[in-house]
């Protein structure tokens, strides 16, 4: 090795003793090194000697604690405290609402869902922390496994288990409830996407497209095997969105979305052996039977409408739902603390929602952008359509509200939000290879030189 390059590496050295995030370190070696490479080049050519030039390059260059410094602030890991913040009022207002239910629930035999909902949210507590220290670029790696794994128990559980309305989403582990559909919906868009990103991204052609319907189309099946509608038209949505963001081919995903529409109501007409076509159209005709199939959202309806202002207080009396009020979160709520309890949720979940949205733009990583935006979307569908059942003039179906809602749900949406933290966390400390990141380092360097 030459004088030069020995000072350039002892230099480069003493700088990345200062950056904590090691997966830059190569990256800024390159980059650095590079430069002071012309920089020496440079003055060589103006009649400096080599011992010159180098010496001009390093103090040019500044400090090497002090820039080292500097590119920490630039590459360290990062957390969105704005997220967790929303995130611990959200789970604030669920274990609220779930205590206020069992103290006003005499039947002794759903005191413990109290303990349950504790249980599922501090299991979701540690399945968000695990993902956001976790390094979700291997996430990338594992894809096919995954994909093949959900398939396989989608296939297998209606072998499995089978409840009363034919339906088989849901596992028993370890004395814990698996909701395996609901799991599926979460994680296979990922799986799918990370396998067909590049694929679609580089060579968007016709092998590709069908390709990624394949792998749609498998796992669909599936999910209609398992009699889960909700979580198969929730996956379908998804799908089509993740395809029109990874193609950029707009035509081709408005195409898609009206043969999945044709397809979901051919599904209904003709394949709907447990009347949810009924249940989906009963909103039309509220009036018609009150008391009988349009019971909840009349209920619903009334509560609204009766709990003003400031609601009727945690001592409410639960005319309606008695029992079943827990799968109303929204509503309880209203109940409980009125319209202005009401609107404060909905603020709170539109500043909640809008800080997720915001998170793409930062990102640079094509992987993470569109872990970003499946899990953004997801979370986004349910919560906007949990908000309309809030109303009662939307069909009442199994979609819960993601963090407030009862059930073993809680356990993905602290997931799939750690998986969340875990890419903005890792912004700033990704390899450097893609252009634009070379630039945006290039302009930040310069700036603080």
């Amino acid at each position: 090795m030459t004088n030069r390059h020995e000072r350039i590496q002892h230099y480069l050295d003493h700088m990345c003793v200062q950056v904590k995030a090691r997966e830059v370190h190569n990256d800024l070696r390159n980059e650095l090194g590079n430069h002071m490479e012309e920089i020496i080049l440079d003055k060589e050519q103006e009649g400096y000697t080599e011992e010159e030039a180098i010496a001009y390059a390093i103090e040019q260059m500044g400090d090497p604690a002090v820039v080292g410094k500097s590119m920490h602030r630039l590459h360290r890991h990062r957390m969105h405290w704005g997220l967790l913040v929303g995130l611990i009022g959200l789970s604030i207002i669920s274990l609220l609402l779930m205590w206020i239910f069992t103290i006003n629930v005499a039947d002794e035999k759903y005191q413990f869902l109290y303990r349950g909902h504790v249980l599922y949210t501090a299991i979701g507590v540690m399945m968000m922390l695990f993902f956001i220290y976790f390094d979700y670029r291997k996430l990338k790696k594992a894809a096919w496994w995954i994909y093949i794994l959900l398939n396989v128990m989608l296939w297998i559980s209606p072998m499995i288990t089978t409840d009363i309305y034919g339906n088989s989403r849901y596992w028993s582990l370890f004395g814990l409830t698996l909701d395996l559909t609901t799991a599926s919906v979460w994680i296979l868009p990922l799986a799918i996407g990370a396998v067909m990103l590049d694929k679609l991204r580089s060579n968007c052609n016709m092998q590709s497209i069908l390709t990624y319907i394949a792998m749609v189309t498998i796992p669909a099946v599936l999910l209609f095997q398992t009699l889960d509608w909700v979580r198969l038209f929730l996956f379908g949505i998804m799908s089509i969105i993740l395809f029109g963001w990874l193609t950029r081919k707009w035509l081709y995903t408005v195409i898609g979305a009206l043969i999945t529409g044709i397809i979901f109501v051919l599904l209904l007409f003709f394949a709907d052996q447990y009347g949810r076509l009924e249940r989906l159209t009963v909103v039309l005709n509220l009036q018609d039977d009150p008391y009988g199939s349009a019971y909840s959202n009349y209920s619903i309806i009334e509560i609204i409408r009766s709990s003003g202002w400031w609601g009727n207080g945690i001592d409410t009396t639960f005319d309606r739902f008695k029992t079943s009020y827990f799968n109303y979160p929204g509503v309880l709520l209203i109940d409980v603390f009125g319209w202005s309890g009401g609107i404060l949720l909905l603020v709170a979940i539109i500043w909640f929602v809008a800080n997720m949205v915001k998170m793409l733009p930062r990102i640079w990583d094509d992987f993470g952008r569109m872990i970003i935006v499946s899990i953004t979307a997801m979370f986004a569908m349910q919560i906007i359509y949990s908000l309309a059942m809030t109303t009662g003039k939307a069909p009442i179906i199994s979609i819960t509200f993601p963090f407030i809602g009862y059930g073993n749900h809680l356990m993905f949406d602290y997931a799939m939000l750690g998986v969340l933290l875990g890419v903005y966390r890792r912004k700033d400390t990704i390899s450097m290879r893609d252009g634009k990141i070379r630039k945006k380092m290039g302009a930040d360097l310069l700036t603080d030189s």
